[in-house]
């Protein structure tokens, strides 16, 4: 069966935003290896992930799905984390967090919406 135009958009369009957002967390490598804050690296790996989830999704696996849901979730832990160890300000911290919670849903929902009707191809 052929990809509704909507989904392979969306799909398209998360694959770009995640490779963009992998790639700038790759500039924070030199940082890392400086504080040796090696939670920062599984961030970069769920960042890898998620990437791999998206061509897999656009391959009509189903375990694309959850390596997104589990990449994202790495990725809200791994922030979390991180902004607790920079910022001092409880406030600036739980918008961060929710910033990234609110993205996630967002993307989320939309992707379930536009594979719902197809669920049935996925293998």
């Amino acid at each position: 069966m052929k990809r509704p135009k909507f989904l392979t958009i969306w799909l398209i369009v998360i694959l770009l935003f995640s490779i963009a957002l992998t790639a700038d967390s790759l500039t924070y490598l030199p940082m890392i290896r400086l504080t040796k804050n090696y939670i920062s690296l599984l961030g970069i790996v769920a960042g890898f992930v998620q990437v791999w989830s998206v061509i897999q999704l656009l391959r009509w696996k189903k375990i694309g799905v959850t390596l997104l849901l589990s990449s994202a979730i790495v990725i809200f832990l791994v922030t979390g984390f991180n902004e607790f160890q920079i910022v001092s300000n409880v406030n600036q911290i739980i918008i961060s967090m929710l910033m990234v919670l609110v993205v996630n849903i967002v993307m989320l929902g939309i992707l379930y919406l536009a594979i719902r009707p197809v669920w049935k191809n996925f293998k």
